[in-house]
């Protein structure tokens, strides 16, 4: 759950900083971090593609295959990474110009891109590693590279956004050059990792770069189909989010604290339908057909009752639980995102569901 939800925990943290620094930074922060998490599926779409092909070689006891697998999920991914980077840099103005009105709203989106865009390097490369140790199901350093990339992620918001400690005041800006250096961080981390780690000469994995086009095609092909899944799926919360900017900053920010909410309950959805991947593609390697069906039953079972569990103080008591979270000068955005917060529930219910099966 934790490896899959990082970006959503980027994106949390931000928005939470920004919540208490600024009202408009907040409000931007909710359409901008919605149009960059489309940017970080697509990597994370991909590196699913790559872990399933893990899992199968896993499955079929192939473990010296799982070196090149890797090595070509990781060549391809920085290949996406290049011209998506280039995209942003020199079309984001003009693609954010089409939805967003507010001239001070836009500004706040790309200050925040400016920084945020290198992220994408290392955020792509980190979600190979995620899914080379989710494919053979040995998750346990993902949850330590994830919280050393919260923390620092935590610490570079604080320090940036409000300019402590002797750093900068950036505000927005601040939240995306954090998010890049935790993400860098953490890619280093798990690099290191996975250098020391004694079954890199069991699974063959090597610096050298040994491009093989007929797996980087099985990856793409794999992966494509979970791109659109989350292009389309964030693509319509993008232009959602543009229709409520036409509608003014406060409505903004109830709906950004809304996407706050949404974000945390899909934890447990992030990772079950991701740990899905790795059990139906080892079953299927190991020619246990008949069980995939029972499998993926009880798994969503699973996630919407650990979904509904989370949500249940929310759900008991909504206007309580909200205005634990904020200051009383933000009360009136918390408790007008009271009926959304309803709204988003019965949608993850369904979604709990739904995105295991798929």
């Amino acid at each position: 759950m934790l490896g899959s939800a990082v970006q959503n925990g980027v994106a949390l943290s931000d928005s939470i900083f920004l919540f208490y620094h600024d009202e408009t930074d907040f409000a931007a922060i909710g359409i901008v971090s919605v149009f960059y998490l489309i940017i970080s599926a697509i990597g994370y779409g991909f590196s699913k593609g790559g872990q399933i092909l893990i899992a199968r070689r896993n499955g079929e006891g192939n473990l010296a295959a799982i070196g090149s697998a890797l090595t070509n999920m990781m060549i391809f991914q920085g290949a996406v990474a290049v011209v998506l980077f280039l995209g942003l840099t020199f079309g984001a103005e003009y693609f954010l110009g089409l939805f967003i009105n507010n001239p001070l709203i836009l500004t706040k989106c790309l200050e925040y891109l400016e920084y945020r865009n290198w992220g994408i390097f290392f955020s792509y490369f980190g979600l190979s590693y995620i899914a080379l140790y989710t494919g053979v199901a040995r998750s346990t350093f993902i949850v330590i590279d994830v919280l050393i990339m919260m923390l620092c992620n935590f610490f570079l918001n604080y320090v940036l956004i409000f300019g402590k400690l002797g750093f900068p005041y950036m505000g927005i800006a601040g939240a995306g050059l954090a998010s890049s250096i935790s993400e860098a961080i953490a890619f280093i981390a798990f690099f290191l990792y996975v250098r020391m780690d004694p079954m890199r000469k069991v699974w063959n994995i090597k610096v050298k770069l040994r491009i093989d086009f007929e797996q980087i095609r099985q990856i793409a092909k794999i992966g494509l189909p979970v791109v659109i899944q989350s292009i389309i799926g964030l693509g319509s919360w993008f232009v959602f989010f543009a229709y409520i900017e036409k509608l003014g900053e406060k409505a903004l920010a109830i709906t950004n604290f809304g996407r706050i909410l949404y974000l945390f309950f899909s934890i447990p959805l992030w990772g079950f339908s991701s740990g899905i991947n790795t059990i139906v593609s080892f079953l299927i390697g190991q020619n246990h057909h008949e069980s995939v069906k029972s499998v993926i039953k009880r798994t969503a079972i699973l996630c919407v009752g650990t979904t509904m569990i989370l949500a249940a103080p929310f759900l008991a008591f909504p206007s309580w639980t909200i205005e634990m979270l904020s200051p009383a000068a933000s009360l009136d955005i918390m408790r007008d995102a009271v009926p959304v917060l309803r709204i988003i529930l019965v949608i993850l219910a369904l979604a709990c569901v739904g995105a295991i099966y798929y």
